[in-house]
């Protein structure tokens, strides 16, 4: 058996130098008589001869007082002292535990442990934990423990249920929580607690109490342990209602904002997308879950084509104080938008950072009303513009024939030459027949624009039009040479007899117009699968490409010195078009004119 060194007495002075405090040996004096030293401070160390000197001397006044009070007290009752004192220097403050024992009747022997270290860290915990309740109180956070076989929750701190700072632990049951707990949240909350194959994690609930607004807590847990036998969870919970109502806000808005019916969408001044809302994305054939945050904003963005158009645009909305407004002409044909009214405002990020949001709005049925507002004028202003011209045209139609019917009506009852009568007789009758034209055609016109046109279709020989057009137009030398093709084929169709011939009688009376006596009208008809088409065709003067449309316009005179009304081919475009025909020309300056009639076919064999 190895021999006790710890309790040979040879030993006992190195084991005392190794393993010791420092010892001070005291008399009744005071007086230190022995010591080991082995403290490191100001006051005492080993370059300190403290024997023969009376220890209290050494020590700050408050902290000897405390020591002498001590040292009577274990003189008289023999027990052993046990306390913490401070030991402030001119460097710093430092702590020791001081015990203090009855070596016998003459002195004390005195155990001098320096704390310093521990107690600085005992007070930043102290410090620490102290900031950590307070910060607790502020941001509504509480600490808990879970018995997962008592299934007991201690609360320490915030309580979301008291809605208050505890003052001390408060222990309360799973069933009495969850009683309080949204039903919604219960399964979702038991499962968090009992759940083992997760330690770290956290879960969101509410709490509904009676007369008090719901409220939104985050309990995280973090600590999974076995302690007296029992597994225990730790966790925290913070009364997060507002940030789940500034949360809920927040994504209100950003719903409406994407779901808005304008394209919205925001960048860094560099060109760096940050956000594009539905339409925008729509508009620019970009997928909804697309990420467009490293994309640059002219390859996501039809409006923008370079880096140089985009930091011109940056310019223009500093330049304007960060708010810039201004119409977009980009086409989308896919949406049907021709233009849109955009604003750009430059806010800043939580970064400091410049961010353009932008707001396009799409006015493209305004600027369609715009255009045709704009049309309207034109046609009212052209429309008033013809109809002076018309009136005084009309004047001018007017009043020759009615003055010569006038001027020779009062003289062909004294004239008693029977051919000179007969002459008068003439020109009464052409003068007449050119005032009924005239009158004919603002009335057809009149009706045409009331609606009260009435067709009467019947079956009707499309022969049998040309042989009574071509009865109706005799040979006249004075006049182009008039030929009627007439095809072989019979062909009976249903159509309204008299306009189909108005019509051709006005065509033809224009082509003759325009046609030198020695050239030639023809007039006739071709047939296809499903519609005919009646022809004037002749060599005259033509019509410019430009006029093409105008001639069909009311009171439209190429030369306003020609006579006429102007009404002639607007009726007759109106007529076809009631029929479900379609009028139309082909003609080059000084090479004719072929006017053509498409109806669609409604045979009858």
């Amino acid at each position: 058996m190895e021999k006790k060194i710890l309790h040979d007495l040879k030993f006992l002075e190195k084991i005392l130098n190794i393993t010791c405090d420092t010892l001070l040996l005291i008399n009744r004096d005071n007086i230190c008589v022995d010591a080991i030293m082995k403290t490191n401070n100001p006051i005492l160390n080993p370059d300190v001869d403290v024997i023969g000197k009376n220890i209290l001397s050494l020590l700050p006044q408050p902290t000897s007082r405390l020591i002498e009070q001590e040292f009577a007290f274990c003189r008289q009752t023999g027990e052993t002292s046990n306390l913490n004192y401070d030991l402030p220097t001119d460097e710093q403050m430092y702590y020791f535990k001081f015990l203090i024992h009855k070596f016998d009747d003459e002195h004390l022997i005195c155990q001098y442990r320096d704390i310093t270290q521990r107690s600085n860290m005992k007070y930043r915990l102290k410090s620490a934990l102290t900031a950590q309740l307070e910060v607790g109180k502020v941001a509504m956070i509480g600490h808990w423990v879970y018995d997962l076989q008592h299934q007991e929750l201690t609360h320490n701190g915030y309580s979301n249920l008291r809605k208050r700072n505890l003052e001390a632990p408060e222990k309360i049951t799973l069933t009495e929580l969850l009683t309080s707990v949204h039903p919604d949240d219960r399964k979702g909350m038991e499962a968090f607690l009992h759940n083992d194959s997760i330690e770290y994690s956290t879960f969101e609930y509410r709490i509904m109490q009676a007369g008090a607004p719901i409220t939104y807590v985050r309990a995280t847990k973090y600590d999974k342990r076995l302690q007296n036998n029992v597994y225990i969870i730790e966790g925290f919970s913070q009364n997060v209602s507002d940030f789940i109502k500034n949360r809920n806000e927040l994504e209100m808005v950003l719903a409406v904002v994407d779901n808005a019916p304008y394209s919205i969408f925001a960048c860094h001044t560099n060109g760096n997308m940050a956000f594009a809302n539905k339409a925008c994305r729509q508009q620019n054939g970009l997928n909804e879950d697309e990420d467009i945050t490293d994309l640059k904003i002219f390859e996501c963005l039809r409006e923008f084509t370079t880096q140089e158009a985009w930091d011109l645009s940056v310019q223009k909305i500093i330049s304007a104080s960060g708010y810039y407004q201004y119409r977009c002409d980009t086409l989308y044909p896919e949406l049907d938008i021709i233009g849109s009214e955009c604003s750009s405002l430059m806010i800043k990020n939580g970064n400091g950072e410049d961010i353009v949001w932008t707001i396009k709005r799409d006015i493209s049925d305004q600027l369609r009303y715009e255009e045709q507002l704009l049309r309207s004028k034109e046609a009212a202003e052209e429309s008033e513009r013809l109809k002076s011209a018309f009136i005084s045209n009309m004047n001018h139609e007017i009043r020759t024939p009615l003055s010569a019917i006038m001027g020779f009506g009062s003289i062909i009852a004294d004239t008693p030459d029977p051919e000179l009568r007969k002459e008068y007789g003439e020109l009464l009758n052409a003068n007449s027949s050119q005032l009924l034209r005239l009158i004919t055609d603002v009335l057809e016109m009149s009706q045409m624009d009331a609606g009260s046109v009435r067709l009467k279709n019947s079956d009707v020989s499309l022969k049998g039009i040309l042989n009574e057009l071509s009865m109706s137009f005799l040979p006249n030398d004075e006049q182009p040479a008039i030929i009627f093709d007439i095809p072989e084929r019979e062909v009976v169709a249903r159509l309204d007899r008299g306009r189909v011939i108005q019509v051709l009688v006005n065509l033809i009376n224009n082509s003759l117009k325009f046609t030198p006596p020695e050239g030639a009208v023809h007039v006739g008809y071709t047939l296809n699968d499903d519609h005919i088409v009646f022809y004037v065709k002749d060599n005259g003067i033509g019509i410019a490409k430009e006029n093409h449309a105008l001639i069909f316009n009311r009171f439209y005179k190429i030369n306003s010195l020609d006579k006429g009304t102007g009404l002639g081919l607007a009726i007759c475009k109106g007529i076809v078009e009631q029929m479900n025909g379609q009028l139309s020309v082909e003609s080059e300056l000084g090479e004719g004119a072929t006017f053509s009639i498409r109806f669609p076919l409604i045979e009858q064999v």
